[in-house]
């Protein structure tokens, strides 16, 4: 019997769609739970016949998905899927969005007996091909761990008992996980003054691709898929205080802000996300109760801007709603100490 504490997920990028790489180097990735599978489109059969009984279910295609959870740290799978969600490649230490369409084949790995001398009964794995990774979703709250989830949009599913022919499995690290005490600073930059005082009690930073899987006549899975319009959104709660007007008065004003914040773990590893421009498209201030502090929740729509990136020389121009720095200190990076 399968116990998920054994499970085993991994990505490769395919250089071709749909089709996974000769001799995959596998990204082993971090995660704390999955839900990857393959849902066929059926429909009941409408023939008449003297039984009343539905006599067929016609597969009539599908296609796989699900969600990737995981606790957010400085690791080379976590980057990719920012390559991937970002459609674009990291240049230097900074990622911003592109348009490069970043498909994978995902495997899951699950474990029955690894002594087994049967190698065959050893492990089932399913693998997922042309997987898009549609949306993330990364959460910061106080008193816990950095939680993120990818939504993955994929292909056709396969299943098997043995590792692919020269597959080998890189290492993901064991940095540690970056919690709430790590979100600092947090800027609010509003008609050219920085607040970074503000008690900010949940940060949530929604991307996404809005892709879209194109079925086709001879396929049995979605053939294709490709991007949508990205989308950024930030959700925050602030405590109110005496100067948190200022964020109300940019909702009501629709005064355009930015937002910047930096995201580390407790060895110094770390990620700035900075929005450039940023409409508060909506903010409440609600006394819910006795007893309960009055708290401002925001939400953000990330705009697009030009921004000046210092990638290495010399520095780039990019149209982009956000733009992601990484500073890793630990080395090596990204085993840790």
């Amino acid at each position: 019997m399968a116990s998920a504490d054994l499970l085993r997920l991994a990505i490769v990028r395919e250089a071709t769609p749909g089709v996974t790489p000769a001799n995959p180097a596998f990204q082993l990735l971090r995660v704390t739970s999955e839900s990857l599978s393959y849902s066929p489109d059926t429909q009941l059969s409408n023939e008449l016949n003297p039984d009343r009984q539905v006599t067929d279910v016609i597969v009539t295609g599908g296609q796989s998905g699900g969600d990737v959870a995981f606790e957010v740290s400085s690791n080379p799978g976590f980057e990719l899927l920012l390559e991937a969600v970002l459609a674009n490649l990291w240049t230097g230490d900074a990622i911003w969005v592109g348009q490069q369409l970043l498909t994978h084949t995902m495997e899951k790995r699950f474990t029955f007996n690894e002594a087994d001398p049967i190698v065959a009964d050893r492990y089932e794995f399913n693998r997922f091909v042309r997987s898009l990774i549609d949306s993330m979703a990364l959460t910061f709250s106080p008193g816990g761990p950095a939680t993120g989830s990818a939504t993955i949009l994929g292909g056709a599913m396969s299943r098997d008992n043995t590792d692919l022919p020269g597959a080998t499995y890189i290492d993901p690290g064991q940095l540690p996980v970056i919690v709430g005490a790590g979100v600092l600073p947090i800027t609010f930059t509003i008609a050219g003054t920085d607040y970074e005082a503000w008690c900010v009690s949940n940060l949530v930073m929604n991307f996404r691709n809005n892709g879209r899987a194109i079925a086709c006549l001879g396929q049995d899975a979605a053939n294709e898929v490709v991007l949508g319009r990205f989308e950024c959104e930030i959700t925050a709660d602030i405590y109110l205080a005496k100067d948190t007007d200022a964020v109300m008065d940019a909702f009501i004003n629709r005064t355009e802000i930015a937002l910047a914040v930096t995201v580390a773990d407790a060895l110094g590893n770390a990620y700035q996300f900075t929005f450039p421009r940023v409409r508060v498209s909506a903010c409440t201030e609600v006394a819910g109760g006795t007893n309960q502090d009055v708290i401002m929740s925001v939400t953000l729509q990330a705009l697009v801007d030009t921004v000046e990136v210092v990638a290495g020389p010399p520095a780039v121009e990019a149209e982009t709603c956000v733009l992601i720095s990484r500073t890793h200190v630990t080395a090596p990076w990204p085993q840790g100490v």
